[in-house]
């Protein structure tokens, strides 16, 4: 009963993890208009700004992966946590465009740690059969997260009367969560990952192990669905609101019709999880999701009306559906299981890079054209990308394993 009652509250506190991350991250949103008529920025200076973060998840995701592997996921996410409310807060002490870029910087060293934490918790906490569900619990913070930030920024810009006052509120929060996190966190006694030892191994160990997961197929074929569902979600979460406001629609309006698509994310990251978990299949989710992404994705950047709602409802539920079972898959392939967090660490840190340059490519795009169609088109066809790149994959679910059995 003891231990139930500790895999809820660690599975609360990831929760609450990804929260964080994302209201941090992803606040800059409905504050960059702001920060670039103050600073006198282009809108590729604008989106790079977010770009930083995601270049040092690019650089640092293997490495933290590697750590965790060795740490376990409470100190990894303590420390994760801790950057995160030191860097989160001095955001807003930003004197200029550099000291912010600086910053932002080291928030994405904080945020590189997130990812492989939480599939690293689940696999130590969780039996195999209820990882999709508890992988789907732990990241559907972010969705809650990019709500907040979506929804409840403009009203806290106006409370405090500047994007400086925001971050110091987010900021201070994060170390709030990060005191709860050393507190009340623990590592699992009974501990289900397949390989109990792959902690106390040797560096030496852990780099051959490392240099195995280059070689397998399935997870560079995973690295690429988390580049397309990052670089789709990630991107649309940052420029729709610019897009609608060039359309004319006001700016509380555009926050609550992106906000559609962190409601898409929590909706998928509770129940695709779940429903995989319950018919036995990983890859007919991924082949699903992807077929309808692309035509999602482009009605979402070019359509107006009331349909606008649900597509962009629809490209939250459909890059997050299948970003879920790309984060459960690690922890059910053979060859992967027993260094989860270093095999999340490479897929993760490989997929941030649709991450890190779309953001930057579409605010040159708009600051060459005058226009976000291109852009738009580009990510509709990285959305259609998930069908193709899941048709090779191994299928890693229960139904699957038992027909081998």
């Amino acid at each position: 009963m003891r231990f139930a009652r500790l895999q809820w509250l660690m599975l609360t506190l990831a929760f609450l993890t990804s929260l964080t991350m994302h209201l941090l991250l992803f606040s800059y949103s409905q504050l960059k208009e702001s920060i670039i008529l103050e600073m006198q920025l282009t809108y590729a200076e604008a989106g790079f700004i977010f770009s930083m973060s995601v270049l040092a998840l690019i650089i640092l995701r293997i490495p933290w992966g590697i750590a965790i592997d060795r740490l376990g996921a409470r100190v990894g996410t303590g420390l994760a946590l801790t950057l995160l409310g030191v860097f989160g807060l001095l955001r807003g002490f930003a004197i200029n465009y550099q000291t912010l870029l600086l910053f932002q910087l080291f928030l994405g060293v904080g945020l590189a740690a997130v990812m492989p934490c939480l599939p690293k918790l689940v696999a130590a906490w969780f039996p195999p059969e209820k990882a999709g569900f508890a992988i789907g619990v732990s990241i559907s913070g972010y969705a809650i997260g990019d709500v907040i930030a979506l929804g409840g920024t403009p009203y806290l810009t106006r409370l405090f009367g500047s994007w400086r006052g925001v971050f110091y509120a987010y900021g201070i929060w994060a170390l709030i969560l990060t005191a709860m996190w050393w507190i009340l966190a623990r590592e699992a006694s009974q501990n289900f990952e397949k390989r109990q030892s792959c902690g106390k191994r040797s560096s030496s160990s852990l780099r051959k192990n490392f240099a195995v997961l280059l070689k397998i197929k399935q997870v560079w074929l995973l690295s690429g669905l988390y580049l397309s569902t990052g670089a789709c979600y990630d991107t649309i979460l940052i420029w729709l609101p610019s897009i609608l406001e060039a359309e004319g629609v006001s700016s509380v309006i555009a926050g609550l019709i992106t906000s559609m698509l962190p409601l898409g994310f929590l909706v998928a990251s509770f129940s695709v999880g779940a429903f995989s978990d319950k018919v036995g299949f990983r890859k007919p989710f991924i082949l699903f999701l992807g077929l309808i992404s692309g035509p999602v994705i482009y009605a979402t950047g070019m359509f107006q009306g009331p349909a606008l709602w649900f597509f962009a409802f629809l490209v939250g539920f459909c890059t997050i559906g299948v970003l879920t079972i790309v984060l459960t898959m690690p922890v059910e392939l053979p060859e992967t299981a027993a260094l989860v967090g270093s095999a999340v660490g490479l897929i993760s840190s490989v997929g941030n890079l649709g991450s890190f340059f779309m953001p930057t490519i579409v605010g040159y795009i708009r600051d060459l054209t005058g226009s976000f169609l291109w852009s738009v088109l580009i990510l509709a066809i990285l959305g259609e990308s998930m069908l193709i790149l899941g048709l090779p994959l191994t299928e890693t679910g229960r139904k699957r394993k038992n027909v081998h059995a």
